[in-house]
C-alpha cells in the first residue's frame, strides 16, 4: 500500500512509534473525545503521541498536555487556503512523525498532503460524518483529493465504508472500518450526582425525563424529539424533555418549544464539559438524527444504563440491536418514537432488560481499548520494518515531553 521511507523513519533513534494526530480544534465533541482517548490508550501501547491542531488548540488541549502529550496550533485563517499545506508540513516536521492520523476533511487535505510532502511513512484518516459526502460535489472532490495522499480510509461504521466507496471517494482497497470506543473507566469515574441535576433543572425526582445529548443542528433535528414530547406529555403529563447540548439551531428550538407550549417541561442545559451525570438523571435517552455515524453520546447512555430509542439511520442499527439493547425507530416518525417512550415508561422492566443488555455489549464490544487496540495493530502491519515489536505500555513519566501549545508564525498561510 506503501513504503517506508528509512530517511524519515525515527525507529532507529527511538524505541516509540511516533504518531501525530491532526484535527481541527480539541474542543468538546464525540470526534475530540475519540482522540483524547486515543492519546491515553495510545500512550499505554507504546506509542509517543502528539496532537496538530490546524485552528485553536481547544479547550481539551490541557487535558492533552497533562497526559504528556504535545499540541501544536496553526491558527488556520478562514477560507481555503493552500498555504496550509507548507505550514502543516512544517508542524509536523517538528514532531518527527511514523504515523500521522488525521480526522475531518479538513484535515485530511491538508494533513494527507503535508505528511506526503514530508514523506511520513504512514498517513491515515478516519472518517467521523456519515452524510459528508453526499451533500455537495465539492466536498466529495475535496475528498477524493485527499484520500489519494491518505494510505488507510478508516470508518467508523460499515454503513459509512459504503458511502465512501460508492460515492468513489477512496478505493475499497484503502478503506477499513475500526468502530468507536469509550473509556468506560474513566467516563464512570466523572459521573455526579444525578438529583442535583435534577433539582437544578427544576425536575421532579418522580418525574419522567428524557433526553438527549449532542449539537443543536439541523442534521440532529431535534425538532422531531421536541414535537414527539408534545405528543407523550398528553399520556404522561408530568414528563420533562433535557436537551445537553449548543450549536446554530438552538434559537429555532427554543421559538418551537414555545410555539408548543412547552417552556416549563422542556430545558436547554447548553454546553456541558461533562454529560455524565445528565446521562445518569435521564429516565431515557433519544437520538433523532437524520443522518449518524457512530454517536459517543449514545455509548455512554448506553454505559450508564440508560434505555436509548433512536431512529434507524447511518451507522446507529450496528450499535442497538432492536428489540435487544434498544429501541429504533423509522427517521422523522414523531409517533413512532412517543409509543417506544411510553412502552418503556409503563413497562420499567423491559426497560431495565434493555439497558442493561446495551451496557453489557458497549463494554464487550465498543470499549476504547479495543478501538486504540485496532488503531495499533494496523499501524504495525502496515509498516512493515516495526512488525514483531513488543507493544510494551509506557512508564508514567514517559511521553513526549515538554507541555506546551505552541503556534506556528503567520508565514506561509
Amino acid at each position: 500500500m506503501f513504503s517506508a521511507d528509512p530517511d524519515v523513519h525515527t525507529s532507529a533513534r527511538d524505541p516509540h512509534l511516533r504518531v501525530v494526530h491532526v484535527v481541527l480544534s480539541l474542543n468538546v465533541g464525540g470526534l475530540e473525545r475519540n482522540v483524547v482517548n486515543q492519546v491515553r490508550e495510545g500512550q499505554k501501547l507504546g506509542q509517543r503521541v502528539s496532537v496538530v491542531c490546524l485552528d485553536e488548540p481547544g479547550v481539551l488541549a490541557p487535558r492533552v498536555e497533562a497526559m504528556g502529550a504535545t499540541v501544536v496550533a496553526l491558527g488556520r485563517p478562514p477560507g481555503l487556503r493552500p498555504g496550509m499545506v507548507l505550514r502543516t508540513r512544517r508542524g509536523l516536521a517538528a514532531l518527527k512523525p511514523d504515523v500521522v492520523h488525521t480526522h475531518q476533511l479538513a484535515t485530511l487535505v491538508y494533513g494527507a498532503a503535508a505528511a506526503k510532502l514530508l514523506r511520513v511513512p504512514l498517513v491515515v484518516h478516519t472518517e467521523h460524518t456519515r452524510e459528508l459526502y453526499t451533500s455537495r460535489l465539492r466536498t466529495r472532490l475535496l475528498g477524493r483529493i485527499g484520500a489519494k495522499s491518505c494510505d488507510v480510509f478508516y470508518c467508523l461504521t460499515e454503513d459509512m465504508a459504503r458511502q465512501v466507496r460508492d460515492t468513489g471517494v477512496a478505493p475499497s482497497r484503502k478503506v477499513r472500518v475500526i468502530q468507536n470506543g469509550i473509556d468506560v473507566a474513566h467516563f464512570t469515574d466523572s459521573l455526579g450526582d444525578p438529583s442535583a441535576v435534577r433539582q437544578s433543572l427544576g425536575v421532579p425526582a418522580d418525574a419522567p425525563l428524557i433526553g438527549t445529548v449532542g449539537r443543536l443542528s439541523e442534521v440532529k433535528r431535534q425538532d422531531v424529539l421536541i414535537r414527539a414530547f408534545a405528543r407523550l406529555r398528553q399520556q404522561f403529563p408530568k414528563a420533562h424533555l433535557v436537551l445537553v447540548g449548543d450549536g446554530p439551531a438552538r434559537g429555532e428550538l427554543q421559538k418551537l418549544v414555545g410555539d408548543l407550549g412547552l417552556d416549563a417541561w422542556v430545558h436547554f442545559a447548553g454546553y456541558r464539559p461533562s454529560s455524565g451525570p445528565y446521562l445518569q438523571a435521564m429516565d431515557l435517552f433519544s437520538m433523532t438524527s437524520r443522518s449518524e455515524g457512530m454517536p459517543q453520546a449514545m455509548l455512554e447512555a448506553s454505559v450508564v444504563g440508560v434505555p436509548v430509542v433512536a431512529s434507524r439511520v447511518g451507522g446507529i442499527p450496528e450499535l442497538v440491536q432492536d428489540g435487544r439493547t434498544g429501541i429504533l425507530f423509522e427517521f422523522g416518525d414523531e409517533a413512532a418514537l412517543a409509543a417506544a417512550w411510553s412502552l418503556l415508561l409503563t413497562d420499567r422492566e423491559q426497560a431495565r432488560r434493555l439497558a442493561h443488555a446495551a451496557a453489557d455489549r458497549v463494554r464487550r464490544t465498543f470499549s476504547v481499548a479495543r478501538m486504540a487496540g485496532d488503531y495499533h495493530r494496523d499501524f504495525l502491519e502496515f509498516l512493515g520494518d516495526w512488525r514483531g515489536r513488543s507493544a510494551m505500555p509506557v512508564p508514567a513519566a514517559a511521553g513526549t515531553g515538554a507541555l506546551c501549545t505552541s503556534a506556528l508564525p503567520e508565514g506561509g498561510a
